[in-house]
């Protein structure tokens, strides 16, 4: 049993929103803010530092609390949904990353398992753009979690029947996400985007085994970095 165990397939968890598409991130972002100015006035900057909390804390709550302390909760509902049915801002599409569908075919073709790390579900318009490049399968479950929480992680690995966290890595752009994975035993790597600086990410380090900043990149530190993944 132990023989088949260490033969398992190492397993990276991608991130959906900043990662698999880098411009999703600073595109909601900028949704959420023009939703929260048709009923209130907050400043771009505040909104952005929520928003870097909201993309890693159960979501809805998160806005939840957000919408109550503005005084806008009655709009909740119909800015969540019009969060979810999003595939464009301002004339920008949301879209992969370049070299996704390549970096995806190269990584199986090593013998790595993919899967995406997102409370996206089939009712989020954007999720639609894995179609054909990920199966139902390949999504993990987070519901309502939160992915500063090392016990999502721990949880997660409990339910494959995983005893061996370092088989598994988590890339994401939220610092938060990964001190927790790297909490849980989990290695990490970084997707840098446009909404989390490098002030967010300075006091994270120490949580972060390797950075990115594309998809060539990605596949670069897999292949050569110490934080990658033995194919």
């Amino acid at each position: 049993m132990d023989r088949d165990r260490d033969s398992r397939a190492h397993t990276v968890l991608l991130d959906f929103d900043g990662v698999l598409s880098l411009n999703a991130s600073s595109l909601l972002l900028k949704a959420l803010h023009e939703g929260i100015n048709r009923h209130t006035d907050l400043p771009y900057e505040a909104t952005a530092s929520q928003f870097k909390a909201i993309s890693t804390f159960p979501q809805r709550e998160s806005l939840h609390m957000l919408f109550t302390g503005l005084g806008i909760e009655r709009h909740l509902a119909a800015e969540i949904a019009a969060l979810r049915s999003l595939t464009a801002v301002g004339g920008t599409a949301l879209a992969l990353g370049e070299g996704v569908r390549e970096f995806c075919a190269e990584q199986r073709a090593h013998g790595l398992r993919l899967r995406v790390f997102s409370t996206m579900d089939r009712a989020t318009a954007r999720r639609a753009l894995l179609d054909g490049l990920f199966d139902d399968q390949d999504f993990v479950p987070l519901d309502h979690a939160s992915k500063a929480d090392p016990a999502t992680y721990t949880g997660l690995l409990a339910a494959e029947g995983e005893s061996h966290p370092e088989r598994w890595l988590l890339v994401d752009d939220s610092p938060l996400a990964l001190r927790a994975a790297k909490i849980a035993g989990l290695r990490t790597v970084l997707m840098r985007g446009e909404v989390f600086t490098d002030a967010d990410v300075a006091p994270f380090g120490s949580y972060i085994d390797a950075r990115a900043t594309s998809f060539a990149q990605l596949g670069d530190v897999l292949r050569t970095d110490g934080a990658a993944l033995p194919a």
